[in-house]
């Protein structure tokens, strides 16, 4: 019976959790309270009774035949109903997180390890090395594609392919030349500022990466770059999967610590990226396979393990602690044997060779002589291990949970082998210090916890010696929500509509938690060690206590701990939070607002509730209480204007509040498109929307007036009589007179007309070289066929409030080419304009 009544109420959770997921939900803040309302839509009573009844007899069905266990991890997704009750998100805020995208996270989670559960017990064929390798290597290949075309280069990595470059066309590693020629430009189009050691035309960056990225890069370009990357990534998995297997003798738990490493952050992103986090770990792992086998091997074969281990320093001088302790670890192993000489001879040449080369180039042996000591704080040690591990941004546990499985496999590994328990332990905090005492340890433009990055491979290893020999204890029972929770993060992260969100922009702020909080502020509740603010020091320290609890259960081996304990220690925390910390609510609100906005234009709910009061509203009421706040935001140098953030605003008509500022502008991208008015209405919604203004008299706030209908999304507008003429794309470039198709490429465009039915003349100017341009829409098509300069007229009759079209372009110039006066270097093809010219 028991079993009935827990299936039954795992099937209703599940039931309303879905529910809550179809129905639009936001908090809306009103006269100032810290506590907002959270506005839902009424589902259909229908809706609910059919999804409760069908979720609780699926849950009785599965429990009369053993298999309650199959929708038990949808229960934690019941809390998303807990909103609905009169009260509750008064007293508990923290709730409301359940009713938003979080819950999508859950869900899937939770689907996950159903279906884990389902396979438990068949037994899969094992799996090579060699399949392991070659499955990482299209995956790496294909996330890397995407992330290029998504974010392309950050951070140091166009220094590191600087490097490269000259190495390639200079042959010699002095780039200083090449950052006053801006070589950059050959594969990199942002802005590049130089890093030089002092005194010296050298980089502050290793080059133990671009001699590794030399060849793919001669070869293919950055897509050899990208190849290299996914080449090393597979050697990596296959290092990881060769070690588990050789310590645990499980294919099953090496499999796990293979996808539990390579599936979730850092390594997701950092194996398609240009850092030399990814050879360290490379290197680091392949001496724990060495250190596994049970004999020596080869006296070469010691001598090149040597070399490489030595040669570490020469990826980044961070590494230098790291190639010290594994070579110790090799001493020890070789101690009074054969192979003890060749070790020291290769270790020797490295280590001998890394010296002459600093003292050549930076004029020292000190190894740090290129960045300089000022660059290293002990003091900030604590604090940015506590980083590394915890902060809503860069933190290691709250991005990839699974490693909570290798810091209590430690445990294990030390049971089984002392030694490579101590080594694991060693490593990690041979890399961990270093860059906790590095200003950056927050990774800048890089994945969370990059700087962890070469010793995750042995917590990874020290994973699977857990699962595979203390599955059923201590956090091992956690495994399944470990490992899931961690892949659909770092999935989240990849493909959540916005860009990937492993960029973060060190304001305190993880971007992923901002984006899981379409209810409720998640990131409220984890800790911001950036900010470094008490309330995030105490819950730091809360969330070091559970991962020593975590590590005291493997010790004792309990049997108790299991996924209703950590779940109801995570909820009881927050509760916490809500009764003992000052709420930042307010944060997320304009965010919350666009959101609502966009939903109260594209959906088609007519009625909604406002809870605690359980008012119910209407459409209309619902968008007379919605304002968004414009925030200051001044970053492109006029003192002379107020300029407010960039929105995503949906297709309607707005106002702006108060007595009105003074000299409004409204611009959308690059130009504005309606000025002096405080309405204004767009059939497109506007992709990046800001205002200027002269003067203020408060802070104005925006009203939707009238949602428009679903439509294009807009990156850039530009006006001209009566019209607007919208770039729906990142494939044109925004121009004073119109918009510059990219050579090569295919733009979306859409008309948004003065007046319904009247003719609009779209004008093509082509580039500086012959060229075939081709206009497509809904009715028509036209190939012109262009010579240098050549304009011609088309006319569109647009069939509804926006018509839409797109302009490819086969050929196309670069303007420096032609005019060596000029700085730009933009590949440009044909120019898009409405006809007459804009003023």
């Amino acid at each position: 019976m028991k079993q009935v009544v827990l299936g039954a109420a795992a099937g209703v959770a599940g039931g309303l959790a879905l529910v809550v997921r179809a129905t639009l939900r936001a908090p809306v803040l009103e006269g100032g309270s810290a506590i907002p309302r959270l506005v839902s839509s009424i589902p259909s009573p229908l809706l609910v009774l059919i999804a409760v009844a069908s979720s609780g007899s699926l849950g009785v069905f599965l429990a009369r035949r053993g298999r309650c266990d199959l929708l038990t991890p949808f229960l934690p997704c019941g809390l998303a109903a807990a909103v609905f009750v009169p009260g509750v998100f008064a007293r508990a805020p923290f709730l409301a997180a359940f009713a938003g995208r979080f819950l999508d996270l859950l869900l899937v989670v939770a689907l996950a390890v159903a279906l884990s559960r389902l396979a438990r017990g068949i037994h899969a064929p094992a799996i090579s090395p060699r399949t392991v390798g070659v499955a990482g290597f299209i995956l790496y290949l294909s996330v890397g594609a995407w992330i290029s075309s998504k974010v392309g280069l950050s951070g140091d990595e166009p220094h590191y392919l600087l490097i490269t470059y000259s190495l390639l066309h200079d042959r010699d590693l002095a780039v200083q030349n090449n950052y006053g020629e801006l070589d950059h430009r050959h594969f990199y189009q942002g802005k590049v500022e130089p890093r030089l050691a002092p005194g010296t035309p050298y980089s502050v960056h290793g080059i133990g990466l671009p001699l590794l990225l030399l060849p793919g890069f001669a070869a293919f370009g950055l897509f050899g770059v990208l190849l290299t990357e996914a080449l090393l990534s597979a050697l990596l998995l296959c290092a990881i999967y060769q070690a588990s297997l050789r310590i645990t003798a499980s294919a099953p738990a090496s499999l796990a610590a293979v996808l539990g490493f390579g599936l979730s952050s850092p390594a997701l992103f950092l194996s398609v990226s240009a850092y030399p986090e990814l050879p360290a770990a490379l290197v680091a792992t392949l001496a724990v396979l060495w250190l596994s086998e049970s004999e020596s091997g080869s006296g070469l074969s010691i001598f090149g393990c040597a070399l490489a281990l030595g040669a570490l320093p020469f990826l980044h001088v961070k590494f230098l602690p790291l190639g010290a302790l594994l070579i110790a670890a090799f001493a020890c192993e070789l101690w009074r044997k054969r192979g003890f000489v060749w070790l020291a001879s290769g270790a020797g040449i490295s280590m001998g060779t890394f010296l002459f080369f600093i003292l050549f180039t930076f004029g020292s042996l000190d190894p740090t002589a290129s960045y300089g000591r000022q660059r290293i704080f002990l003091d900030r040690v604590p604090l940015g291990i506590g980083g590394l591990l915890f902060d809503q941004e860069y933190g290691l546990l709250l991005h990839a949970p699974f490693y909570l499985l290798g810091f209590a496999g430690i445990v294990t590994l030390f049971r089984r082998s002392a030694m490579l328990g101590v080594l694991t332990l060693l490593a990690l905090l041979s890399v961990a210090i270093p860059g906790a005492a590095h200003p950056l340890w927050s990774g800048g433009t890089s994945p969370p916890a990059r700087f962890l990055f070469p010793a995750l491979p042995f917590l990874s290893i020290a994973a699977a010696a857990l699962l595979s020999r203390e599955r059923e204890v201590g956090v091992g029972r956690l495994a399944p929500w470990l490992l899931a929770s961690s892949v659909v993060l770092a999935l989240s992260m990849l493909f959540l509509s916005g860009g990937p969100f492993f960029l973060n922009a060190k304001d305190g702020t993880g971007r992923i938690w901002e984006a899981l909080s379409t209810s409720w502020n998640l990131a409220d509740y984890l800790p911001s060690l950036v900010r470094a603010d008490p309330r995030s020091l105490a819950t730091a320290a809360g969330l070091f206590a559970l991962l020593v609890l975590a590590i005291g259960a493997q010790l004792q081996k309990t049997r108790r701990l299991g996924i209703a304990h950590l779940t109801g220690a995570l909820v009881l925390g927050a509760w916490a939070h809500d009764l003992t910390f000052v709420s930042r609510s307010t944060d997320l609100e304009p965010h919350w607002v666009s959101r609502i906005m966009h939903d109260l234009s594209e959906r088609g709910e007519a009625r909604f509730l406002a809870l605690p009061s359980f008012e119910r509203l209407s459409r209309e009421s619902l968008a007379a209480r919605v304002s968004l706040p414009l925030e200051a935001f001044a970053d492109d140098g006029d003192p002379r204007h107020w300029w407010s953030r960039p929105y995503s605003l949906p297709a309607g008509r707005f106002r702006l509040s108060g007595s009105g500022p003074e000299g409004v502008t409204f611009f959308n991208g690059e130009t504005a498109f309606q000025s002096g008015e405080l309405e204004f209405s767009s059939a497109v919604s506007l992709g990046r929307f800001r205002l200027r203004a002269r003067r203020l008299s408060e802070t104005p706030r925006l009203f939707l007036v009238e949602p428009g209908p679903p439509t294009f999304v807009a990156v850039a507008t530009l006006p001209t009589d009566g019209l607007r003429l919208h770039a729906l794309d990142e494939e044109a470039y925004p121009d004073p007179e119109g918009f510059w198709v990219r050579k090569a490429s295919r733009a979306s465009f859409a008309i948004e007309p003065g007046a319904a039915g009247s003719e609009v003349r779209i004008q093509i100017a082509n580039g500086g070289a012959p060229n075939v341009v081709t206009l497509s829409s809904a009715t028509r098509e036209e190939i012109l066929r262009l010579d240098p300069w050549e304009e011609r007229e088309l006319a569109i009759l647009p069939g509804s409030p926006v018509e839409a079209f797109s302009v490819e372009s086969r050929n196309g110039f670069r303007p420096d080419l032609l005019d060596p006066g000029s700085r730009d270097r933009r590949e440009l093809g044909a120019r898009v304009s409405v006809a007459p010219p804009f003023d």
